[in-house]
């Protein structure tokens, strides 16, 4: 069982299982009572070292996998009861790490299955979108992306209403996390809030007050509250200390700009 692992838990309701860690052949039919499948990067290339579960969700245990140098991973002598596949990915970026949870090809996928007759599910590295089985669609671990917080500095003669809004517009610097080229992104945030579904990178940030009322104006902005403000200012996301295995919410990780009327 090299490279595979079944928690204490696993051991005692799941007696049963068998799971295959080593190199998993060229894809073929899946067997009764098995799960097969294969992760990708974001540019559809395969990973190795994946941490796959397939977890009943009506009982205790996990079975967790590794996937091999093509990929693939492979979990069999299942029990005819309902499962959930979930994977994960820790990803080293500027000094930090960011955990994202893996995405299905289809919202179908999430679903809980029954591998009676052996099932396939696949995975792959999705920088930005929406959790599908994550109910609230206004919060950060909704999304694969990360979220910037546009923080009013202190010391300041008013105050941002919960009715007012942060225009932000966002420059790449270098390469995103995953090697690839960004682009220039214009998101609005309530000011109190947090712009959601960001790809993970460096961004030059410029922001707007836009008020309730309509009205616009430029802001001072800074990477610091401490710091100093100007026009822009050159952001980076920080990532989290937890363990990235078994979250089932996204939110990759999370930045922060401070801004001021001028």
């Amino acid at each position: 069982m090299s490279g595979t692992k079944l928690n204490s838990i696993a051991r005692l309701s799941l007696l049963a299982l068998t799971v295959w860690g080593g190199v998993v052949a060229a894809p073929s039919k899946p067997a009764p009572g098995s799960v097969q499948g294969q992760v990708l990067n974001s540019r559809g290339q395969p990973v190795e070292g994946v941490k796959v579960w397939i977890k009943p969700v009506v009982t205790t245990g996990v079975a967790e996998v590794l996937t091999d140098e093509q990929g693939r991973y492979q979990v069999g002598g299942l029990p005819p009861v309902g499962y959930q596949a979930l994977a994960w990915l820790s990803v080293p970026f500027k000094g930090q790490k960011f955990c994202y949870r893996l995405a299905l090809p289809k919202t179908a996928d999430y679903n809980p299955f029954v591998p009676k007759d052996g099932i396939v599910r696949n995975f792959k590295w999705q920088l930005t979108g929406r959790v599908p089985d994550w109910d609230d669609d206004s919060s950060e671990l909704g999304y694969f992306g990360g979220s910037l917080s546009p923080m009013q500095g202190g010391f300041q003669d008013r105050w941002a209403t919960a009715q007012d809004q942060i225009e932000l517009q966002l420059t790449p610097v270098g390469p995103l996390i995953d090697g690839s080229a960004g682009k220039v992104l214009t998101k609005t945030a309530p000011a109190r809030g947090m712009a959601l579904d960001l790809p993970i990178g460096t961004y030059k940030v410029r922001a707007t007050f836009v008020s309730a009322g309509g009205k616009r104006e430029a802001l001072s902005v800074s990477d610091n509250q401490n710091g100093t403000f100007g026009r822009e200012a050159t952001v980076n996301f920080q990532g989290g200390t937890s363990s990235c295995v078994g979250r089932y919410g996204g939110g990759a990780g999370r930045a922060y700009v401070y801004w001021r009327f001028q």
